[in-house]
């Protein structure tokens, strides 16, 4: 049967593609064109198989560079498995971290959900069921931490700094003292994370229910007024409370024009 060649444009409409690209395909060495007297492109049959194989080749994400290496010839079975082992892994690995960033912006939007709707609000909830990756640190090296381990645990900054405080009424004037902070992550997120929780973190169900409000602050720590409005709307609700209560904020930003620390805060209750 008579060899059937086809055109450069041929070869582009029937692949769906750029003359351009076939050009720097051919550039590239990895098509070899005949040329006519004339000039032209002619593209063997065996040329169009090549070129499928290609583009299934580019449909799995393998670079000009890998292509290169697969079709140079000087390359041996076992080279060329190991080239497409290591894009696997390289592809696996781009998975999981979106897999980690979609984790992060549901994360967020759940956060900004809860301050859109929640903000000023008093109601009942469990505290939240968290892993403890680092307890009893202080504000300053709570932070320190996090950068050190979000740097060395993808998927960590997922963490999120619980304070704890005690209160107390002196004279009718409500105190606020500082205890500690914990770095903690939601069990939820655990498949996220690159981290070996189950060896090196502990499970913290923490104290359980509690009275939750979530304020606006212009520093990290609450002010005395939300603390003491949670006190009130408890007597109304013949609740008794304990004297620690735990802040984490889940998000900075501007409201009402100025810089604003969102908290969340929670006070068990007996």
């Amino acid at each position: 049967m008579e060899e059937k060649y086809y055109q450069i444009g041929d070869v582009a409409e029937l692949m769906g593609m750029s003359r351009d690209t076939l050009r720097h395909y051919e550039k590239r060495g990895i098509l070899s064109p005949m040329k006519g007297e004339n000039g032209y492109r002619y593209y063997s049959s065996e040329e169009i198989h090549r070129l499928i194989s290609i583009l299934y080749q580019r449909k799995m994400n393998l670079g000009l560079s890998d292509i290169e290496t697969i079709w140079s010839g000087s390359n041996t079975i076992q080279e060329i498995g190991s080239l497409l082992k290591n894009r696997i892994h390289e592809e696996e690995k781009a998975i999981r971290n979106h897999y980690q960033i979609i984790a992060r912006l549901q994360l967020a939007q759940t956060d900004f959900s809860h301050i859109q709707h929640d903000i000023g609000i008093m109601k009942m909830q469990d505290f939240p069921s968290v892993y403890v990756i680092a307890p009893q640190s202080t504000m300053e090296e709570s932070v320190n931490l996090w950068f050190a381990y979000s740097r060395n645990y993808p998927g960590l900054d997922m963490m999120y700094l619980y304070d704890e405080y005690s209160w107390q009424r002196r004279k009718g004037v409500l105190e606020i003292e500082y205890k500690n902070t914990q770095l903690v992550l939601g069990r939820d997120l655990k498949e996220y994370v690159d981290y070996p929780l189950l060896k090196d973190a502990t499970t913290d169900q923490g104290p359980g229910l509690c009275i939750s409000t979530i304020c606006a602050s212009q520093t990290r720590i609450p002010p005395s007024e939300v603390i003491s409005s949670m006190l009130d709307w408890a007597d109304a609700q013949g609740l008794m409370v304990s004297q620690r209560f735990y802040s984490t904020f889940l998000s900075q930003g501007k409201h009402e024009g100025d810089s604003t620390w969102f908290l969340q805060i929670y006070l068990p209750v007996f």
